[in-house]
Formats: C-alpha cells, sequence, structure tokens
C-alpha cells in the first residue's frame, strides 16, 4: 500500500513538472505539426546588435534613450519596416499595420521616453525576420556577415 501510494505521489509530481516547465505546450505544437522555431545563439544575437548599434553611433550619433527602428531604418538602406513586424520594444512591439510600422505600447505600464527602444529579445526578433526575407538560415551555412552584406545594400 505504501509503495502504490509513493508511485501515486510521483506522477502527480512528475505530470506537474512536465506541464509546468512547457512540456505540455512543446507536445501540442508536435500534435499540430507545427514547426518549432530554431533561434540563433545568443552570441550571434549580440554580435548582430552590436554592429547595427555601432553603425547607428558611427553615422547619426549616439541615442540618448535607446535605438529605435527609424535609426536602423536611416542607416541601412537593406532593411524595410516590415523586417520589424514582432520586434519587441521597452515598451510593447511594433506591428507592421497597413504597410506602416506603429509602436503598441503596453498600457499597463507607466510610459516614458524610451519606451520604443528595441530591446534584446527584439534584436533576435529583428534578425530573425530579416534572415527570413532574404533567404540566410543561420541555423546551418548563413552568417551575419551575410545579413550585414544585405543590408548595406538597398533592397
Amino acid at each position: 500500500m505504501k509503495n502504490i501510494l509513493i508511485v501515486a505521489v510521483l506522477v502527480i509530481v512528475f505530470n506537474a513538472i512536465f506541464v509546468f516547465s512547457g512540456g505540455l505546450e512543446m507536445l501540442i505544437k508536435t500534435e499540430q505539426g507545427t514547426e518549432v522555431q530554431k533561434g540563433v545563439s545568443a552570441t550571434t544575437v549580440d554580435v548582430f546588435r552590436f554592429t547595427l548599434e555601432d553603425e547607428v553611433r558611427k553615422k547619426i550619433g549616439m541615442p540618448i534613450e535607446g535605438y529605435e527602428p527609424q535609426m536602423f531604418l536611416q542607416v541601412f538602406p537593406g532593411l524595410v519596416e516590415t523586417d520589424f513586424d514582432g520586434v519587441e520594444a521597452s515598451l510593447g512591439n511594433y506591428i507592421v499595420v497597413d504597410g506602416k510600422l506603429e509602436l503598441r505600447v503596453d498600457e499597463d505600464q507607466l510610459v516614458h521616453s524610451a519606451a520604443g527602444a528595441v530591446s534584446r529579445a527584439g534584436v533576435e526578433t529583428l534578425l530573425m525576420n530579416v534572415a527570413q526575407r532574404i533567404g540566410i538560415d543561420l541555423s546551418t551555412d548563413g552568417t551575419i556577415t551575410d545579413v550585414m552584406r544585405s543590408l548595406t545594400v538597398e533592397g
């Protein structure tokens, strides 16, 4: 009797850990046949971010309250507004509405002057959006150099 009770408790604990650690969501995605998105390494995102920000600093100066999409669009002719669709900002995220980029601010937070600054997670989304648009697979043989080369020429 004691062994059955221990096994029952272990099964309940295992299931709780599985559900709360995202296992259930992963199972649902697998059953639906959707592909789990492959990300890029943190180092790759950091190199991309540094490269973008460094070029903005060189060409238009150091922004006081963070880097916003218009700064990147001004410096990199190969970027387009749709590359920023879904990019996370300090307070919200960017979306494309009728072909125009807009910041959708999270109204539950106190709005400040740096609300539109692109976050680190936003830079990763930007990188993935650009790579997908230009057909570079960063998880196989594509490189940041390939991405940056495409951003420096008008597309």
